[in-house]
């Protein structure tokens, strides 16, 4: 079978199937044009290579509970919201650690309060890893992709009442299982906010 000369929903399909060669045919279909336009975007190299690579590694983990209706806008919405995570988280680490040295000038109180985010991030991640599988990929798009509503809606094919209801379950089972994060969470607020 000739893999080129197959539809994007075609091969789609198979790749729910776990097709490899489906898989293959791709990467090699969209794997440069992602690549330039990640370029493009961001002017580095390796960057760039990591992000397109980081989008089909998360297909192919996915494969199976993924809707897709469109191969290629599915591609560059990833790309697109990978990119513009990446800058936020860059933005938000960058002012936080200036923010921090600005107001305790010691490298050990910064280093504290990196390690206990760094802390918060691995039990949300933790949370996110018990919540259904369904519930926690509409918890990624909305809060850690900015995806809206719709758009959820559309990536997943479910109704926009579906994802108004995973997000609230999500935010409640975050509410219930990080408790013990919340003074640090006040904490950051309240005393260290620019």
């Amino acid at each position: 079978m000739n893999y080129s000369l197959l539809s994007n929903s075609l091969l789609v399909n198979m790749l729910k199937d776990s097709n490899k060669l489906a898989f293959k045919e791709i990467y090699t279909r969209y794997w440069k044009e992602l690549y330039k336009t990640a370029y493009t975007k961001i002017h580095n190299k390796e960057l760039a290579e990591e992000f397109t690579q980081n989008i089909f590694v998360d297909l192919w983990r996915r494969r199976e509970t993924i809707s897709i209706e469109s191969l290629e806008s599915y591609l560059f919405c990833s790309l697109k919201y990978g990119i513009i995570n990446h800058f936020k988280s860059q933005l938000v680490k960058q002012h936080y650690q200036t923010h921090v040295s600005a107001q305790n000038g010691g490298l050990t109180e910064n280093t504290d309060h990196l390690t206990l985010l760094n802390d918060l991030h691995k039990a949300m991640n933790n949370v996110i890893a018990l919540l259904p599988v369904k519930t926690g990929e509409v918890f990624k798009l909305s809060r850690l992709q900015n995806c809206s509503t719709k758009e959820i809606s559309q990536q997943l094919n479910i109704s926009e009442k579906a994802v108004e209801y995973h997000i609230t379950q999500s935010l409640k089972s975050m509410r219930y299982h990080l408790k013990e994060y919340m003074f640090l969470l006040i904490t950051i607020l309240l005393f260290y906010k620019s």
